[in-house]
Protein backbone atom coordinates (compact mmCIF):
# COMPACT_ATOMS: atom_id res chain seq x y z
CA UNK A 1 0.00 0.00 0.00
CA UNK A 2 1.30 3.61 -1.08
CA UNK A 3 1.69 5.96 2.00
CA UNK A 4 2.41 9.62 1.86
CA UNK A 5 3.68 11.51 4.67
CA UNK A 6 2.42 15.76 4.78
CA UNK A 7 2.46 18.41 7.44
CA UNK A 8 0.30 17.93 10.32
CA UNK A 9 -1.88 21.32 10.37
CA UNK A 10 -1.61 21.63 13.91
CA UNK A 11 -3.64 24.56 14.93
CA UNK A 12 -3.48 25.66 18.45
CA UNK A 13 -6.47 25.13 21.15
CA UNK A 14 -5.51 27.87 23.95
CA UNK A 15 -8.64 29.63 25.34
CA UNK A 16 -8.25 33.31 25.65
CA UNK A 17 -10.58 36.21 25.58
CA UNK A 18 -11.73 38.69 28.28
CA UNK A 19 -14.68 37.05 30.62
CA UNK A 20 -17.60 38.94 31.12
CA UNK A 21 -18.84 41.52 34.20
CA UNK A 22 -21.03 38.47 35.23
CA UNK A 23 -18.28 35.96 35.84
CA UNK A 24 -18.21 34.28 39.36
CA UNK A 25 -16.08 31.52 41.05
CA UNK A 26 -18.60 28.74 40.47
CA UNK A 27 -18.87 29.30 36.84
CA UNK A 28 -14.69 29.76 36.59
CA UNK A 29 -14.52 26.59 38.49
CA UNK A 30 -17.28 24.96 35.89
CA UNK A 31 -15.24 26.16 32.77
CA UNK A 32 -12.11 24.77 33.97
CA UNK A 33 -13.39 21.51 34.36
CA UNK A 34 -14.96 22.22 30.96
CA UNK A 35 -11.73 22.95 29.17
CA UNK A 36 -9.99 19.73 31.28
CA UNK A 37 -12.65 17.36 29.79
CA UNK A 38 -12.22 19.04 26.19
CA UNK A 39 -8.25 18.35 26.27
CA UNK A 40 -9.44 14.75 27.48
CA UNK A 41 -11.66 14.57 24.54
CA UNK A 42 -14.64 14.41 26.01
CA UNK A 43 -16.55 17.08 24.36
CA UNK A 44 -20.11 15.84 25.80
CA UNK A 45 -18.68 16.43 29.14
CA UNK A 46 -17.27 19.83 27.99
CA UNK A 47 -20.49 20.83 26.46
CA UNK A 48 -22.26 19.71 29.42
CA UNK A 49 -20.03 22.00 31.97
CA UNK A 50 -19.69 25.16 30.00
CA UNK A 51 -23.61 25.06 29.87
CA UNK A 52 -23.78 25.04 33.34
CA UNK A 53 -21.47 27.82 33.55
CA UNK A 54 -23.68 29.87 30.94
CA UNK A 55 -26.46 29.79 33.37
CA UNK A 56 -24.42 31.20 36.12
CA UNK A 57 -22.77 33.60 34.02
CA UNK A 58 -25.12 34.73 30.84
CA UNK A 59 -22.96 37.43 29.98
CA UNK A 60 -19.28 35.66 30.04
CA UNK A 61 -17.87 35.46 26.45
CA UNK A 62 -15.19 32.62 27.47
CA UNK A 63 -18.50 30.36 27.84
CA UNK A 64 -19.53 31.04 24.68
CA UNK A 65 -15.89 30.55 23.02
CA UNK A 66 -15.45 27.10 24.94
CA UNK A 67 -18.61 25.85 23.39
CA UNK A 68 -17.49 26.96 20.01
CA UNK A 69 -14.62 25.37 20.24
CA UNK A 70 -16.37 22.15 21.08
CA UNK A 71 -18.60 22.39 18.40
CA UNK A 72 -15.38 22.80 16.01
CA UNK A 73 -13.80 19.95 17.59
CA UNK A 74 -16.93 18.03 16.91
CA UNK A 75 -17.63 19.02 13.36
CA UNK A 76 -20.25 20.63 13.87
CA UNK A 77 -19.32 23.97 12.26
CA UNK A 78 -23.06 25.33 11.88
CA UNK A 79 -23.40 25.40 15.63
CA UNK A 80 -19.60 27.06 15.98
CA UNK A 81 -20.09 29.48 13.88
CA UNK A 82 -23.95 30.40 16.03
CA UNK A 83 -21.24 30.29 18.82
CA UNK A 84 -18.47 32.40 17.83
CA UNK A 85 -21.00 34.70 17.05
CA UNK A 86 -22.39 34.83 20.45
CA UNK A 87 -18.79 35.06 21.28
CA UNK A 88 -18.30 38.37 19.70
CA UNK A 89 -21.83 39.75 21.01
CA UNK A 90 -20.52 39.05 24.57
CA UNK A 91 -17.26 41.01 24.06
CA UNK A 92 -14.70 38.27 23.06
CA UNK A 93 -11.44 38.89 22.12
CA UNK A 94 -11.54 39.75 18.20
CA UNK A 95 -8.53 38.35 17.67
CA UNK A 96 -9.83 34.64 19.19
CA UNK A 97 -12.72 34.89 17.13
CA UNK A 98 -11.38 36.01 14.16
CA UNK A 99 -8.80 32.58 14.60
CA UNK A 100 -11.32 30.09 15.51
CA UNK A 101 -13.61 31.61 12.84
CA UNK A 102 -10.44 30.91 10.48
CA UNK A 103 -10.56 27.50 11.85
CA UNK A 104 -14.27 26.86 10.77
CA UNK A 105 -13.25 27.98 7.32
CA UNK A 106 -10.29 26.04 7.17
CA UNK A 107 -12.11 22.76 8.37
CA UNK A 108 -14.51 23.26 5.38
CA UNK A 109 -12.92 23.71 2.88
CA UNK A 110 -12.87 27.38 2.29
CA UNK A 111 -9.33 28.25 2.67
CA UNK A 112 -8.96 31.68 0.76
CA UNK A 113 -11.36 32.65 3.82
CA UNK A 114 -9.05 30.82 6.36
CA UNK A 115 -6.34 32.97 5.21
CA UNK A 116 -8.03 36.37 5.48
CA UNK A 117 -9.30 35.87 8.96
CA UNK A 118 -5.78 34.23 9.92
CA UNK A 119 -4.09 37.54 8.48
CA UNK A 120 -6.12 39.86 10.63
CA UNK A 121 -4.49 39.70 13.65
CA UNK A 122 -0.72 38.45 13.99
CA UNK A 123 -1.01 36.41 17.49
CA UNK A 124 0.45 32.91 18.12
CA UNK A 125 -2.37 30.74 16.86
CA UNK A 126 -3.10 32.54 13.99
CA UNK A 127 0.36 33.00 12.45
CA UNK A 128 0.97 29.31 12.84
CA UNK A 129 -1.98 28.40 11.65
CA UNK A 130 -1.31 30.45 8.33
CA UNK A 131 1.90 28.52 8.31
CA UNK A 132 0.37 25.37 7.94
CA UNK A 133 -1.62 26.71 5.08
CA UNK A 134 1.40 28.08 3.15
CA UNK A 135 3.34 25.01 3.86
CA UNK A 136 0.14 22.79 2.28
CA UNK A 137 0.27 25.17 -0.93
CA UNK A 138 4.11 24.19 -1.23
CA UNK A 139 5.47 27.80 0.10
CA UNK A 140 7.56 26.32 2.41
CA UNK A 141 10.27 28.80 3.31
CA UNK A 142 6.77 31.25 3.97
CA UNK A 143 5.57 28.96 6.20
CA UNK A 144 8.65 28.99 8.06
CA UNK A 145 9.05 32.43 8.60
CA UNK A 146 5.69 32.50 10.03
CA UNK A 147 6.73 29.69 12.62
CA UNK A 148 9.83 31.28 13.63
CA UNK A 149 7.87 34.35 14.34
CA UNK A 150 5.44 32.86 16.53
CA UNK A 151 8.93 31.22 18.64
CA UNK A 152 9.92 34.66 18.71
CA UNK A 153 6.48 35.77 20.12
CA UNK A 154 5.54 32.38 22.45
CA UNK A 155 8.68 30.47 23.21
CA UNK A 156 6.57 27.67 24.73
CA UNK A 157 3.88 27.14 21.58
CA UNK A 158 4.81 23.81 21.11
CA UNK A 159 2.97 23.21 17.54
CA UNK A 160 5.31 25.93 16.00
CA UNK A 161 8.60 23.31 16.63
CA UNK A 162 6.23 20.61 15.38
CA UNK A 163 5.14 22.68 12.23
CA UNK A 164 8.69 24.01 11.75
CA UNK A 165 9.90 20.54 11.94
CA UNK A 166 7.72 19.11 9.70
CA UNK A 167 8.08 22.04 6.83
CA UNK A 168 12.17 21.24 7.15
CA UNK A 169 11.41 17.60 6.76
CA UNK A 170 9.44 18.14 3.63
CA UNK A 171 12.24 20.15 1.90
CA UNK A 172 14.69 17.07 3.04
CA UNK A 173 16.95 19.27 5.50
CA UNK A 174 16.87 16.78 8.30
CA UNK A 175 19.21 17.94 10.29
CA UNK A 176 16.91 21.27 10.94
CA UNK A 177 14.37 18.95 11.12
CA UNK A 178 15.05 16.94 13.77
CA UNK A 179 16.08 19.50 15.80
CA UNK A 180 12.97 21.41 15.83
CA UNK A 181 10.84 18.09 16.63
CA UNK A 182 13.35 16.89 19.51
CA UNK A 183 12.92 20.57 20.65
CA UNK A 184 9.13 20.06 20.34
CA UNK A 185 9.57 16.67 21.91
CA UNK A 186 10.77 18.14 25.02
CA UNK A 187 8.34 20.20 25.87
CA UNK A 188 6.30 18.25 29.18
CA UNK A 189 2.76 18.21 27.13
CA UNK A 190 4.44 16.52 24.29
CA UNK A 191 2.51 13.44 22.90
CA UNK A 192 2.54 10.66 20.94
CA UNK A 193 2.14 12.43 17.84
CA UNK A 194 4.78 15.03 18.43
CA UNK A 195 7.60 11.85 18.99
CA UNK A 196 5.42 10.45 15.91
CA UNK A 197 6.73 13.13 13.65
CA UNK A 198 10.08 12.97 15.28
CA UNK A 199 10.68 9.47 14.79
CA UNK A 200 9.42 9.93 11.18
CA UNK A 201 12.29 12.48 10.94
CA UNK A 202 14.70 10.17 12.05
CA UNK A 203 13.78 7.31 9.68
CA UNK A 204 13.88 10.09 6.73
CA UNK A 205 17.27 11.18 7.46
CA UNK A 206 18.45 7.40 7.35
CA UNK A 207 18.58 6.72 10.93
CA UNK A 208 15.87 3.94 11.55
CA UNK A 209 17.65 3.09 15.18
CA UNK A 210 16.96 5.94 16.47
CA UNK A 211 13.49 6.36 14.62
CA UNK A 212 12.38 3.10 16.53
CA UNK A 213 13.93 4.39 19.47
CA UNK A 214 11.61 7.55 19.75
CA UNK A 215 8.26 5.28 18.85
CA UNK A 216 9.22 2.24 21.34
CA UNK A 217 8.17 5.53 23.87
CA UNK A 218 4.78 4.51 22.99
CA UNK A 219 4.62 1.02 20.92
CA UNK A 220 5.60 -1.86 21.76
CA UNK A 221 5.57 -5.63 19.99
CA UNK A 222 3.45 -5.74 16.74
CA UNK A 223 2.31 -2.35 17.23
CA UNK A 224 5.93 -0.87 17.03
CA UNK A 225 6.74 -3.38 14.37
CA UNK A 226 4.21 -1.92 12.27
CA UNK A 227 5.14 1.30 12.60
CA UNK A 228 8.68 0.50 11.73
CA UNK A 229 6.98 -0.98 8.31
CA UNK A 230 4.89 1.75 7.74
CA UNK A 231 8.20 3.95 8.33
CA UNK A 232 10.27 1.83 5.83
CA UNK A 233 7.00 2.12 3.19
CA UNK A 234 6.92 5.66 3.39
CA UNK A 235 11.37 5.74 3.03
CA UNK A 236 10.80 3.93 -0.08
CA UNK A 237 7.95 5.95 -2.13
CA UNK A 238 10.03 9.14 -0.83
CA UNK A 239 13.32 7.95 -2.78
CA UNK A 240 11.45 6.92 -5.71
CA UNK A 241 10.07 10.45 -5.84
Amino acid sequence: MKRNFSVLVSLGFLLFGCAGPEQNDESSRLIRIAQKARNSSNPEAALSFYKKAKELSPENSLVYLGIGEVYIDMKLLDAATEYLKLAENHGASPSRVSYLRGKVYLLSGRIDLAEKEFLKFENADSLNALGAIYDNKGQHEKAQSLYKRVIVKDPNYIDAYNNLGLSLLLERKYKDSIFYLESACSFPNANVNYRSNLALAYGMSGNIKKAREVYAKDFEDEALEERISNLEDIIAERQRQ
